[in-house]
């Protein structure tokens, strides 16, 4: 039987998967994606689907995961376990009004399109998304699995006397005019980010109240002690993850990024910590994930799925959507954004995928 945790209750008996699935980062991803954190469960914990449920204009609801979690099934789950378990999350969600979800698959978790991959109801809307994981045992091997041009330019900053440093992350740090949000944010407009990268006060106070000492700050400062390259980093048991970053263009050019995410390989080292996520990159194989994969480790990879809870209310949705955007159902569904009802924009008379309503997702 599922059951459905909300807010920030935290009622379970056991230990989260890892970082992306406690209510704490629901919290998080809830004030991001604009709605309320629910986890739905069973078999005492061996099935997790943590989501964001969103309510539409109408009171109509629909739910997207939070980064990197899809669904956990926990290996001592049988086939026919995982099957019912998934027919009983969906309709759980039917009864809570949910018209449609969207599933950010977990890179390091089994996940249901894995283990049920005979589901014709359950869409692919994108596969194979690489990502990077460092698996570093010691400082040497981990020196030596990096790029030979990687490791030149860790050399260039400390030979120009910047130096890296990593600790837990303060209120201070978080603040609007604090060296890591200045360079963030400066960092996604230079790069013109789409405004759901620029994240709001209330974010990074959640973000700092619910993680509290495992919300690492990473940093690379120059001689004179000013800040060129900051991260934020999430910490659990097994793993640190790369989060959000920003730099100094100038800094960068002298090798900040590289010593900075050496310095984080070197921390984890030293905690006995053996994986470091670094994430991808905007899109797939771009010049982000080239630079991340210059620190070595594997390419993992993983997926988003979708799924149209009530086929009825779905197509309503849509239709009244077309409607705003001046366009036929048809013309909105050919933009391959899921749910449709959340894509478009329209430009001199035309229906295009320009500014798309946060959570729908191209397939």
């Amino acid at each position: 039987m599922i059951h459905v945790h909300s807010g920030k209750e935290v009622a379970l008996g056991f230990p989260s998967p890892d970082v992306y699935f406690l209510p704490e980062f629901g919290r998080v991803a809830s004030i991001a994606d604009d709605g309320d954190w629910v986890l739905l469960e069973d078999h005492e914990g061996a099935w997790q689907v943590p989501l964001i449920v969103r309510t539409l204009v109408d009171g109509t609801k629909d739910a997207i995961s939070p980064l990197y979690t899809g669904i956990f099934a926990s290996p001592s789950l049988s086939h026919q376990q995982v099957r019912r378990a998934w027919s009983e999350t969906v309709d759980c969600l039917r009864a809570r009004d949910v018209i449609s979800v969207v599933l950010r698959q977990s890179p390091f978790l089994p996940q249901v399109p894995d283990l049920l991959p005979d589901l014709p109801e359950l869409l692919s809307i994108a596969s194979g998304r690489p990502t990077v994981l460092l698996q570093p045992t010691d400082a040497e091997s981990a020196w030596n699995d990096l790029v030979g041009t990687c490791r030149t330019r860790v050399r260039k900053a400390l030979k120009n006397g910047y130096t890296g440093n990593i600790r837990p992350a303060t209120g201070q740090d978080l603040q609007p005019h604090g060296d890591f949000r200045r360079l963030y944010e400066q960092t996604m407009q230079r790069i013109d980010a789409v405004p759901l990268y620029f994240f709001s006060d209330d974010y990074y106070e959640a973000l700092l109240e619910g993680l509290g000492p495992n919300l690492l700050l990473a940093e690379v400062r120059d001689q004179a002690g000013n800040v060129g390259a900051s991260a934020l980093i999430l910490r659990d048991e097994h793993c640190l993850h790369y989060h959000l970053t920003g730099s100094n263009p100038d800094d960068a050019r002298m090798g900040v990024n590289n010593l900075m995410l050496w310095t984080a390989t070197q921390h984890a080292i030293e905690q006995g910590i053996h994986q470091f996520h670094l994430g991808g990159g905007n899109s797939p194989y771009d010049s982000l994930f080239h630079f991340k994969h210059t620190f070595g480790g594997r390419e993992l990879k993983y997926g988003i799925s979708g799924q149209i809870i009530d086929h009825d209310r779905y197509q309503a949705q849509t239709r009244q959507r077309a409607v705003a955007c001046d366009v036929t159902a048809d013309a909105l569904m050919e933009l391959n954004f899921f749910p449709a009802y959340r894509a478009g924009t329209v430009t001199a008379g035309a229906v295009t995928a320009g500014a798309v309503t946060a959570g729908a997702v191209r397939t």
